[in-house]
């Protein structure tokens, strides 16, 4: 029997040889971009699931849809509330014109307190005679999607 050092002195590194055709070089192309593509993928399905506030007062909100004008309004306010109350909890505790102001700040935007948004304030619990439900459907709609949380 051949002694163990000798047989390790013989063992050589083991290389891959270069790649010397067009199709081993697309076949490493196609691979790369492949598991590329899936990456991105995995990526964008990872940040979708991400946002589970927006998604949850989205969907809130599209369920408000199936409401009388009232009921609509009040649901749409109760979505405010739980979706700033579980970003700022103490937010949610104030009321009147310093809410307002506060969901402003919240979206950067001036539709609470100059805007048909002045319907979750104190205006909230008034008979009213207009409904403002379908304006601040599309306004809270699209102050939704622009948030990343």
């Amino acid at each position: 029997m051949a002694d163990p050092s000798d047989l390790l002195q013989q063992l050589r590194p083991l290389r891959a040889a270069p790649p010397d055709g067009a199709a081993e070089i697309l076949l490493m192309a196609l691979v790369g971009s492949l598991a590329g593509a899936m990456l991105a993928l995995a990526l964008r399905f990872w940040r979708a699931h991400r946002r589970p506030l927006r998604r949850a007062a989205l969907v809130s909100l599209a369920d408000a849809r199936a409401l009388p004008a009232p009921e609509r309004l009040a649901a749409q306010a109760k979505m405010l509330r739980d979706l700033v109350g579980a970003l700022d909890g103490g937010a949610a505790r104030l009321h009147g014109d310093a809410w307002l102001a506060r969901l402003d700040r919240f979206f950067a935007t001036t539709l609470f307190s100059e805007g048909e948004g002045r319907a979750f304030g104190d205006a909230l619990y008034r008979p009213r005679a207009d409904d403002p439900s379908e304006t601040l459907d599309r306004a809270l709609q699209k102050l939704l999607s622009r948030l990343d949380r």
